[in-house]
Order: C-alpha cells, then structure tokens, then sequence
C-alpha cells in the first residue's frame, strides 16, 4: 500500500468534506513518494472559509472532495475535528511549501511558481534559492493571466518539468487554475499557497510563532488586514454553528439509538 493510499485511509470528515489526518512529517513522505515515483500530487490547504465557498460553489466543492492530499490548515478545521474527537495539528499550506522547497532543493528538483504580481514573483525566484541553496526555480510567472493566455503559460512551465508547482492566486482561483491545467504537470506536487509569495518577498508578515502555535494565525491576519473582515467576517460564524448543530446532531442519534436498544 502506497504513503498516500494509508493516509487516504484515516481521512476524517468536517461538515462532509475529507480531511488527511497529517503531520508535517507525513505530508512530506506522501510528496516524496509522489517524486519516486514520477506521479502528480494535488494537495488542498482546507480552512473554514473555503468550506463555506464550497458549499455554495460546486466547481470548488469537486475539487476539494477529488484532491490528492487534504491537508488540516485552518484553526477550525482543526478545532472542528477536535471536537469530534480526533485530535490532529494545523498543518499550514505555507509550512509544508517551504518544507517541500527546502526537500527539492537537496534532491536539485526544479520548481516552478505561478502567482503574485510579477515583480513580487520575481522577488521570490530570487529570494528562494539564498534560502535553500541548491533550489533550481526552473520558471517562473506572475499570477495576472487572462483566461486566453493561460495555455501559453502553462505550455511553457511544463516543458521545464517542473517536480514541484506553486500556485498563488489565492482561493479559489488558484483551486480552478490548478484544476485546469493539472494534466500539463503529470509528475508534479502542486499546492495552492495564497499569500506565501507575499511574505517570502517581504511584503506580508506572518503571525508571531506564540500566535501560529496557538491556531490565532487567522486572528491576526484580520488585525493586519481588515479588509478581511467582509470576506471572513459572516464565513467563520458560519462555519462555527454547522459544526455545533451538527455534533449536537450526533449526539441527539446516539442518545436516541441508545433509549431504543
């Protein structure tokens, strides 16, 4: 049995949606099995407000639930499994992309960045490799693509073969982007990374290591950006009181089953 199918296994579900119960560690056996054996490896960073856009978006909802990888990124997804008693770490999508690189960057495996504005992907294509020495950023192109321009793109990273593909357009256009051009990369791991390409070329700060380490990451993005809040603001409220009502849900059942037996 394959790193990938045994994690696929213990998946565990929030509001319906599969979720790979990983750790750092075997998220990135899973992506180095992925590389040996010349394979194409999705992954997904699910959190509460793309669980939300989902529900009301079925392009969105597809691709989450046909993913390689789901991996626990969001504080309420964390929560939200806890809750129903599995107990699990946030794993989040910029941790594991700069655990991925640093891992490409010993094997000489050629990356590939899609995303951003272009002077800030060219920052990172310049920044990333004086983090990991050795990293080979094979192509690289900013994330302002018209729909009619895509294939050019695309056409050109995929003749580099790129082994890892990192995609920042932010959610969900980074999720349809990869969805439609995933088959152009047939021995890639591809994550979508939001933001990460903003705060690898200094633009954005990440959380204080007290505040990721707590799961208040979230807490303090909105602080810095506000402009979150209209987006956010209605989706975690959202997402909070399905989770309630649906353990509560749960636990009606099984105290119901239990009066029958």
């Amino acid at each position: 049995m394959s790193t990938l199918s045994a994690t696929n296994k213990s998946r565990q579900t929030v509001l319906g949606y599969p979720v790979d119960i990983v750790d750092e560690p075997l998220a990135l056996e899973v992506v180095e099995s992925a590389w040996r054996q010349g394979r194409r490896l999705q992954i997904v960073t699910l959190n509460a407000e793309m669980v939300v856009a989902a529900q009301q978006d079925r392009e969105l909802d597809r691709i989450i639930r046909h993913a390689h990888l789901i991996i626990p990124d969001g504080a309420g997804i964390v929560w939200a499994l806890k809750l129903a008693g599995t107990s699990v770490e946030r794993l989040a999508g910029i941790d594991l992309a700069v655990s991925a690189l640093h891992r490409a960057a010993i094997a000489g495996r050629p990356v590939a960045l899609i995303g951003g504005k272009e002077d800030v992907v060219e920052q990172v294509a310049n920044v990333l490799p004086k983090v990991h020495p050795g990293l080979k950023i094979a192509a690289y192109h900013h994330g302002y693509i018209s729909t009619d321009q895509e294939e050019a793109v695309v056409e050109a990273i995929a003749k580099v073969s790129p082994e890892l593909v990192l995609v920042a357009m932010g959610v969900p256009r980074q999720e349809y982007f990869i969805d439609r051009w995933q088959s152009a990369f047939p021995k890639s791991v591809i994550i979508g990374v939001g933001g990460s390409f903003d705060v690898w070329a200094g633009i954005s700060k990440r959380a204080p290591v007290l505040m990721q380490k707590l799961n208040l990451e979230w807490l303090y993005r909105l602080a810095s950006e506000p402009w979150r809040w209209q987006r956010i603001g209605s989706s975690l409220p959202n997402f909070g009181w399905q989770v309630v009502r649906e353990l509560l849900s749960k636990r009606e059942k099984r105290k119901s089953t239990a009066r029958e037996d």
